[in-house]
């Protein structure tokens, strides 16, 4: 429902002739954890398994392009995205939809989490708070629809922003798989900005993963105070946010596009 809402807004009707290809986010089962004990049937796979989301998409609409579903936890429709700009300047399609999605339909996610001290037992998402505790979880799904810049242009889209630089790598030097790593976040900042041509000082705005958890939001603010704040001038500010302080994590679907007309835009998962 989101892809088809997506289409009609990018202009596009359900026959479009090009190659087209799906890469959706997504990293829980609880819809296929809640059938398997309610005897499955012929429904069971296509209507619970991960890759007959994006599979789905793909069937319904007749396209023959490239079919992901992809599980990078928090990161997944973010890293979705990076695929599906990949494929396109592969040439491995002519169009590309990409999004994530995350529905909280079963209770054993929210018990992992808590016994490992993610979830927030007050409630919300504290984000840069001294009393930040945890985080709230979210329900949400995003569907962008991307193509290459010039193709864009000469089919007359409404282009609403463009991708400059996007990448991706690992905190393999933290002091857990759950905690992020400054070095590596500097480093990731450095490749993403060196891609899209920019200097730290052109970046107006940094939307941060923020969950409300002490050592993440640290780290995190840390890395890019120490990236963007020292070439900025005294009358340039740099702003810093994160929207799960008003919709909770939504998970795989930390999925962000703001448009900023007169400004540039570093978003971080």
């Amino acid at each position: 429902m989101a892809t088809y809402e997506a289409l009609e807004m990018a202009g596009y009707s359900c026959d479009y002739c090009g190659k087209v290809g799906t890469y959706f986010g997504q990293t829980t089962d609880d819809w296929r954890e809640s059938n398997a004990g309610q005897n499955p049937d012929v429904y069971y796979v296509p209507g619970t398994i991960r890759a007959f989301g994006p599979g789905r998409l793909n069937y319904f609409f007749k396209w023959d392009g490239p079919s992901y579903s992809i599980d990078t936890a928090c990161s997944s429709s973010l890293a979705a995205v990076e695929l599906a700009c990949n494929a396109l300047r592969l040439g491995d399609c002519d169009m590309a939809i990409a999004g994530g999605g995350n529905v909280l339909t079963g209770p054993n996610m929210f018990r992992g989490l808590s016994r490992g001290g993610f979830l927030s037992p007050t409630g919300s998402c504290k984000t840069f708070d001294d009393e930040a505790d945890g985080y709230c979880r979210g329900e949400a799904v995003g569907v962008v629809i991307l193509k290459p810049l010039h193709k864009a242009i000469a089919d007359k889209d409404n282009v609403l922003g463009t991708i400059r630089g996007i990448a991706t790598n690992h905190s393999a030097e933290a002091i857990s798989i759950t905690h992020p790593h400054q070095g590596a976040q500097e480093q990731l900042f450095s490749t993403v900005l060196g891609k899209a041509g920019l200097s730290p000082s052109s970046v107006d705005y940094v939307e941060l993963h923020g969950t409300g958890t002490q050592a993440g939001d640290s780290i995190e603010v840390a890395s890019v105070a120490r990236t963007f704040g020292g070439s900025l001038a005294s009358d340039k500010p740099l702003y810093i946010g994160a929207v799960k302080a008003n919709m909770g994590h939504s998970e795989a679907v930390c999925l962000i596009i703001v448009i900023m007309p007169l400004g540039l835009l570093i978003i971080f998962v």
